[in-house]
C-alpha cells in the first residue's frame, strides 16, 4: 500500500490515536497526517458562484482538496491513498488478497479509485465506473496526473483560497468535487465507514435507518458471508470496467 494520507481534525486526537493503530495493525509504520482547524478558524476562503458555494461543507472540502494539494507538492509519488480519519479496516481481514493485488487487477485504464460507499439504496459489490450518488470519503486512490488537474481546477497559487465550482455541473458534494470530472474513476468498497466508534451529523440523528448506516451495516455484512469466500477472480467476475 502507498502511504496513507489521513485527513484529521485538530481537536480530534482521538481519531488520530485510532488511525495509527489501524494501519499500523495492517503493518502500515508510515503514515501522513494532515491535521486541520474547523473551517471557522482556518483562514479559508471559497470563491465562486454564490448559489453554489453556499452549498458546500466547506471543513470536509477544504481539508480534502488542501491534502491533495500539499501531497501532489511535497512527494513524487506516483500513486497517493486518502482516509478521513473514521476509515473502518475490519473488511481487511476477510481479503483473499493484498492490496497490490487489487491494485494491479484493476489494470492501468483508472485516473482514481473510490474504496468506500455510502449509497443512497444499496451498494454494488463488484468493481465498476462511480456514478454521482456514490457517496463517502473515507478512503479514495488518486494517481498524480488526476490530482493534478484536480488542484489546477480549485487552486491558482495561495491554498487558503478555493475557486469553488463543480466539475462538469454534477451535484454539489464532496465526493463530486472530488471524484468527478477529472478521469476515469471506479468505485469498490474494499473499506467500511467507522460509524460504531465515531458519530457525525450524518449518524447520530434519531433516524439510523438513512444510507450511512445501511451502507455501513451491508458492507460488513457482505465482507463478512459473501466477500470472505471470494477470489479476486470472483470479484472481478461481473466487474464493469
Amino acid at each position: 500500500m502507498p502511504i496513507p494520507n489521513i485527513v484529521n481534525l485538530l481537536e480530534c486526537e482521538s481519531r488520530k490515536l485510532y488511525m495509527e493503530r489501524s494501519l499500523q495493525s495492517l503493518g502500515c509504520d508510515r503514515m501522513r497526517f494532515y491535521t486541520y482547524e474547523r473551517f471557522e478558524n482556518s483562514g479559508v476562503e471559497f470563491v465562486g458562484h454564490e448559489s453554489i458555494v453556499k452549498l458546500v461543507t466547506k471543513g470536509v472540502t477544504s481539508s480534502y482538496l488542501i491534502t491533495i494539494k500539499r501531497w501532489l507538492e511535497n512527494t513524487d509519488e506516483e500513486i497517493g491513498i486518502f482516509f478521513e480519519d473514521d476509515a473502518d479496516f475490519s473488511t481487511v481481514k476477510y481479503w483473499n488478497f493484498t492490496f497490490g493485488e487489487f491494485l494491479e487487477r484493476m489494470g492501468d485504464k483508472w485516473d482514481a479509485l473510490h474504496l468506500c460507499s455510502i449509497h443512497e439504496t444499496t451498494p454494488l459489490m463488484f468493481p465498476r465506473k462511480r456514478e454521482i450518488y456514490d457517496h463517502g470519503l473515507q478512503c479514495c486512490v488518486l494517481k498524480r496526473r488526476y490530482a493534478s488537474r484536480l488542484v489546477k481546477y480549485y487552486f491558482r497559487d495561495d491554498e487558503k483560497t478555493i475557486y469553488y465550482k463543480m466539475p462538469g455541473s454534477v451535484p454539489v458534494s464532496t465526493e463530486n468535487n472530488i471524484l468527478s470530472g477529472f478521469g476515469r474513476v471506479y468505485t469498490f468498497p474494499l473499506f467500511n465507514h467507522n460509524i460504531v466508534e465515531f458519530k457525525s451529523e450524518n449518524t447520530g440523528g434519531p433516524d439510523h435507518c438513512d444510507p450511512v448506516v445501511n451502507s455501513y451495516h451491508f458492507i460488513k455484512d457482505w465482507w463478512l458471508n459473501v466477500g470472505s469466500r471470494l477470489t479476486l477472480d470472483d470479484i472481478f467476475k461481473n466487474a464493469s470496467l
